[in-house]
């Protein structure tokens, strides 16, 4: 029998942190190591910010002082609070350590797969997990990493879907605050992306069976359909759901939250008035049409602006 894997993707500001956290710290599902997204296999377009990310991991992680390194810095997806970090205490770093000696392989990162699964199942979890955001732009770049993680593990693949327009708003807002602590100009777009495209191209790489599409919305707020269609899927029970600070919906009104402190970063820049809803909406007609040709209706929530109070 294959080791479990279970790789998250999605689309930024749909949920994925509280997703995870759910996962690996109240269902103990999937343990995604040492942070949310290793980021070891980087795009050419994100490769400078990418190794950056993964050095300060490991140069936090070789010192002793990963665990709760500003865990609660507004913004921050490091998920190394001591409830992450427990599990790994007795994890060998020399596993970290040869992943990052010499050129970055496709072999290293499954190698360190296979040891991290082998020591997280001992504590209790069912599975390995990695988060891959940006796996969409990188299909061809990671194709042959998904090929082998195919053939040496049990790939179950979680997409997470959240309102077009709420999720790309919160995208560009959080872009917009990141500039602005650097103190550069913002030259980042809305970015709307095709929901069926990207869903069909991920049933192309893992097959339609391993892959599952959750809706924020309707995981959160709805009558409990999506969270006992997710607990079929991982065949393993999902019932306590890690905070969600988009779930009941706040928009600008948002307000900072330690658990989850990667969801009020910049969201309280702009409020989305209804005229800009009806907007987009128009301009980016075909998502939501796509959506409802595929499932027959559009998920909760969707279509329709929020009156913030």
């Amino acid at each position: 029998m294959k080791p479990k894997m279970l790789l998250v993707g999605g689309w930024n500001h749909s949920g994925t942190s509280p997703l995870v956290c759910t996962l690996q710290r109240n269902a103990k599902y999937a343990h995604f190591g040492y942070t949310k997204q290793l980021k070891y296999l980087p795009s050419q377009d994100h490769k400078i910010h990418t190794t950056r990310s993964i050095l300060e991991v490991y140069k936090h992680v070789l010192d002793g002082t990963w665990e709760n390194y500003m865990s609660d810095e507004p913004g921050s997806h490091r998920m190394n609070e001591t409830i992450d970090y427990e599990p790994l205490r007795d994890f060998p770093v020399s596993y970290f350590t040869k992943l990052m000696t010499g050129d970055r392989t496709e072999r290293k990162l499954v190698d360190f797969y296979h040891a991290l699964h082998d020591h997280v199942i001992s504590k209790g979890y069912k599975s390995v997990g990695d988060c891959y955001i940006g796996w969409k732009h990188r299909k061809e770049s990671l194709s042959g990493l998904y090929k082998t993680l195919a053939s040496e593990f049990d790939v179950k693949f979680l997409l997470i879907a959240r309102d077009p327009i709420r999720r790309s708003n919160s995208y560009y807002l959080f872009q917009t605050q990141r500039h602005i602590d650097d103190k550069e100009i913002c030259t980042c777009d809305l970015g709307f992306p095709d929901y069926i495209k990207d869903l069909n191209r991920a049933h192309e790489l893992f097959g339609k069976d391993n892959v599952h599409l959750i809706v924020m919305e309707e995981l959160w707020e709805g009558d409990g359909t999506a969270k006992k269609q997710l607990s079929q899927f991982l065949d393993h029970p999902i019932t306590d759901l890690w905070k969600n600070l988009y779930a009941p919906d706040r928009g600008h009104l948002i307000r900072f939250d330690k658990d989850v402190p990667c969801q009020a970063y910049g969201q309280s820049l702009g409020e989305i008035i209804p005229e800009n809803y009806y907007h987009y909406k128009e301009k980016y007609k075909y998502i939501y049409d796509s959506w409802e040709d595929t499932f027959g209706s559009l998920p909760l929530y969707w279509g329709q602006p929020i009156t913030y109070s």
